[in-house]
């Protein structure tokens, strides 16, 4: 009976040393480091990353809005299809090739100026750290 109290609370110590030595505090470290790392290609990437997650969060309800209006013209064109005796994929397939051509113009031009603003950045990231790479 003392063996197993003995054995039972060494295995308890030992998985709860094993359940402690899986918690990662080195991908904590890790991220803490890119954060302030002083390599100019980590901090050109970490100026990118943060470019093309602007550049995705202003385009998203551009895409949306877009997407919206393409849909609804899909739906209608399916509901007359169907009520007219056509085929509805072929309808919807015409209709959303029609309607993506007609918003093209406008979406483009809600587009450009966030497209410029994140090649910029992209840009200049890199034209940074071409500048700390020749210093080195």
């Amino acid at each position: 009976m003392k063996n197993l109290i003995v054995a039972s609370a060494l295995s308890l110590a030992l998985i709860g040393g094993l359940v402690h030595a899986q918690t990662p505090p080195a991908a904590a470290a890790a991220t803490g480091a890119k954060a302030g790392s002083s390599d100019p290609i980590v901090v050109m990437r970490n100026e990118q990353r943060a470019a093309r997650n602007a550049f995705n969060a202003a385009a998203k309800p551009i895409r949306a809005e877009r997407a919206a209006t393409v849909q609804a013209a899909v739906d209608k064109a399916v509901a007359d299809a169907k009520a007219s005796g056509k085929d509805p994929v072929v309808a919807g397939r015409v209709a959303r090739r029609q309607a993506t051509e007609a918003t093209k113009p406008d979406f483009d031009a809600k587009m450009k100026p966030i497209i410029e603003a994140r090649n910029e950045a992209m840009a200049a990231a890199k034209a940074k750290r071409d500048a700390a790479m020749a210093k080195r």
